[in-house]
């Protein structure tokens, strides 16, 4: 299993500005309802580092909001 952290989510927005969930997940190696992936998610967003632009669950969409490291 892959290492979830700000930094390797950050790196996927980075190499594509435009992700949802599913794609996220899949590209990190875990489940979409994976805990760290959502709290990792959910600090980027408090930090204003992504925003979610749309969608529900899964199908949730997420954009990068800043293009600071």
């Amino acid at each position: 299993m892959n290492s979830i952290s700000s930094d390797s989510v950050l790196k996927l927005f980075r190499q594509d500005t435009l992700l949802d969930l599913r794609k996220l997940a899949f590209q990190l190696g875990v489940d979409t309802a994976n805990s760290m992936l959502k709290a990792v998610i959910d600090n980027l967003e408090r930090n204003g580092k992504i925003r979610r632009i749309g969608g529900k669950g899964r199908h949730t969409l997420f954009v990068l909001a800043t293009f600071e490291g």
